[in-house]
């Protein structure tokens, strides 16, 4: 078993560095870029086009809310919205990076709360993101990896294709919606460029593949090829991608961060090599995430020390919901308060 785990280990982390330096060297040719499958267009916005195409569909959103990326920990979503809901504070733009994207996508895509949170509690949800056993995946790719560089092959980079996100988000659809102008509230998917370096926004087009290349984390997923880019997870630049709300002019902006907890623990919790990956993902996330958190007029932290990134289990989803139900109670009182400044300042016949 010690073996299988060094051998998953090193699948992971080759298949990490190749996706890395395969897509950040401009210097490689057409031939030697690592394969990738060529989605429907997912036009890639620029910050200007970004204000015209939020303002297209209506007035600028009075209250934007912003889902950050962190694995299985964006279950806290859920609750986030629920209580929102509930209290009648129904965001006007949503945006979305990793599991922001794929629960902010659904919902501003039309789908009730309540099957939203039915449908993250299914096997079915952390199929999408595993549609096989880890292990034996790792096992087999890193292996099938090996074996094609040791005779000048250039495999696929990424453990699973990926296709499995982007047919979970298309079945799950409401009836009318394919697109992202679809959206009844408009909607944006943070993702980086990997040959450019750049953060982007996806904001038009096929929602179900900006899902996906939303949450194409490096080395699980392929990267998505979208005209001259090649998108992976928006975490590398901007998990909390609050700027994208700031930018088409959204006078009130929630953040929801999943990495504020992070801070000093015993060596005991990561002393194995997928507790260290854990680790160190974990402090990539909180660095970009922290970056965003300074845009937002309002933080939900919803504190989630004990979970894993891969922590798909019912129990563990459950307690993340539960526990972004708790951190948005708690700043209620203050987004009640910033609504009516905002709406004393407003000009007349506007309403926040």
């Amino acid at each position: 078993m010690r073996h299988f785990h060094l051998i998953a280990a090193s699948a992971v982390l080759s298949g990490l560095f190749a996706s890395f330096s395969a897509g950040f060297n401009p210097a490689l040719s057409a031939e030697e870029r690592p394969a990738v499958e060529q989605p429907q267009s997912v036009p890639v916005t620029s910050a200007a086009d970004q204000r015209t195409s939020v303002r297209r569909r209506g007035s600028s959103p009075r209250f934007a809310l912003t889902l950050a990326g962190g694995g299985a920990r964006g279950a806290a979503h859920i609750g986030v919205l629920k209580v929102l809901e509930r209290e009648g504070l129904r965001p006007d733009f949503v945006v979305g990076n990793s599991a922001g994207a794929m629960i902010g996508g659904l919902y501003a895509a039309g789908m009730p709360i309540a099957e939203l949170e039915k449908l993250v509690l299914s096997k079915e949800f952390q199929k999408a993101y595993f549609p096989r056993n880890r292990k034996v995946q790792f096992f087999q790719y890193g292996f099938k990896y090996l074996m094609a560089r040791s005779i000048l092959i250039h495999p696929q980079i990424g453990i699973y294709s990926g296709k499995s996100l982007s047919n979970f988000v298309a079945k799950h659809l409401p009836q009318g919606v394919k697109n992202i102008e679809d959206t009844p509230i408009p909607f944006s998917a943070a993702a980086v460029d990997l040959y450019t370096t750049k953060a982007v926004w996806l904001n038009k087009g096929d929602l179900s593949m900006a899902i996906r290349a939303s949450n194409s984390v490096p080395g699980f997923y392929r990267p998505v090829q979208v005209g001259e880019h090649l998108l992976v997870d928006g975490a590398l630049k901007t998990n909390l991608p609050t700027e994208i709300a700031e930018a088409q002019g959204s006078p009130i902006v929630v953040g929801v961060r999943l990495q504020s907890y992070l801070g000093r623990v015993e060596k005991k919790e990561y002393d194995t090599l997928l507790d260290y990956g854990d680790r160190l993902a974990n402090i990539v996330l909180a660095g970009t995430e922290l970056q965003g958190a300074d845009e937002a007029d309002i933080l939900i932290e919803p504190k989630l020390p004990y979970m894993k990134l891969t922590a798909y289990q019912r129990e563990e989803l459950q307690k993340a919901i539960a526990e972004g139900e708790r951190a948005t109670e708690k700043i209620l009182p203050k987004l009640r308060e910033l609504r009516n400044q905002r709406a004393a300042a407003a000009p007349s016949g506007q309403n926040y």
